[in-house]
């Protein structure tokens, strides 16, 4: 049995992210990233920054041609980094790597087919207000299609 084709997208977006380091001409070293826990449980040990990547919905926006549906999945990133001195810079340099991970200028292809990727409005915590961590929640949304 094959792979879904929404399993195979969060895997490709999940690559994108994982390439977030300064090795790779980004801003940022990412510590970590979680996509199988329900929610990312940081301590005062745990490296930061740390991405958590969530589900929040699926839809079929419509069937196509020969039965194949098109399919969207909404997912927010939630990244966590280190309050203190410079947050809001290391805020704003970890949200245009977020930014430039997503938006490549490559599509993502799978099995001939592209998948769009596009982002909503990016919230985020003030760095100012002296968090010990400072969160992103970036919700994106995935389409593509998928056979019957």
């Amino acid at each position: 049995m094959s792979t879904p084709k929404s399993t195979q997208v969060v895997a490709k977006l999940l690559e994108r992210l994982a390439a977030i380091s300064t090795a790779n001409g980004y801003f940022t070293d990412l510590a970590h990233i979680e996509s199988d826990a329900p929610q990312v449980d940081i301590q005062h040990d745990t490296s930061l920054p740390v991405l958590h990547l969530r589900n929040l919905e699926n839809a079929i926006t419509s069937v196509v041609a020969g039965g194949a549906r098109s399919e969207q999945r909404t997912l927010q990133i939630d990244a966590y980094l280190k309050g203190g001195a410079g947050a809001r810079q290391r805020q704003d340099a970890l949200l245009d790597d977020l930014y430039r991970a997503l938006y490549t200028g490559e599509k993502i292809k799978l099995d001939r087919l592209a998948v769009e990727i596009s982002t909503g409005v990016a919230a985020l915590d003030d760095a100012d207000l002296g968090s010990r961590i400072v969160p992103i929640y970036l919700p994106v949304t995935i389409t593509y299609t998928s056979e019957r």
